[in-house]
């Protein structure tokens, strides 16, 4: 077959609901300092990592259903909810109080660069990672014992793609960041053992 020939395809449907929000998605870096709610942040992180069925299926795909990103919240500007670090339980649907200190002046100390946006967003969520134990779980899988950390980074961007979706639709903005320091970035969270940061999300108001 020649690969000049082009067949064209259906108009997209953008006048959706997904493909309004698909339309509409776009990397914010600029926020106006205001509080998002504790509602909007529920809906954030039920979109990230939350229960969608009796079966504990989570609302981004996992490999072989292991589940080994965690979501920990640097919160600066969100109503009903101190400042501090926390961490989200998706099977409690509740937020885990693990810091008073907050921490997005750290993690932007962590980013390559200048991106002010990190420590100006109302609300970074940090993703990390299980990979050893996920890589252990995959260890018989090439490429070298590696494809469990692999399955973590494509998981990492479902999540990702959820979360900013989901703020889309809820008139928030959100920028991804992955250009950062892993080494500083993993000792600015409490880690458990194993455990690697894959993304920062930078969310607020606009």
């Amino acid at each position: 077959m020649s690969q000049n020939l082009r067949i064209p395809l259906p108009h997209p449907a953008a006048d959706t609901p997904l493909g309004h929000v698909l339309r509409s998605r776009r990397s914010v870096r600029q926020f106006s300092g205001t509080p998002i709610t504790l509602a909007k942040l529920a809906q954030l992180l039920w979109a990230a990592q939350g229960i969608t069925d009796e079966a504990g299926k989570r609302a981004a795909p996992s490999a072989a259903a292991q589940y080994p990103l965690r979501l920990y919240i640097a919160v600066g500007d969100v109503s009903e909810l101190p400042p501090g670090l926390y961490a989200y339980d998706p099977q409690q649907h509740a937020l885990s109080p693990l810091e008073t200190t907050d921490l997005r002046p750290a993690l932007a100390d962590a980013a390559i660069g200048d991106q002010p946006w990190v420590n100006e967003a109302a609300v970074v969520i940090a993703v990390a990672a299980a990979v050893t134990a996920i890589d252990t779980h995959f260890a018989t899988q090439q490429p070298d014992g590696r494809r469990g950390a692999r399955y973590a980074y494509v998981e990492t961007g479902a999540l990702c793609q959820n979360v900013h979706l989901q703020a889309t639709a809820l008139d928030l903005g959100m920028v991804l960041v992955g250009g950062f320091d892993d080494a500083a970035a993993n000792a600015a969270l409490p880690l458990s053992a194993g455990e690697e940061t894959t993304a920062l999300l930078c969310l607020g108001r606009v």
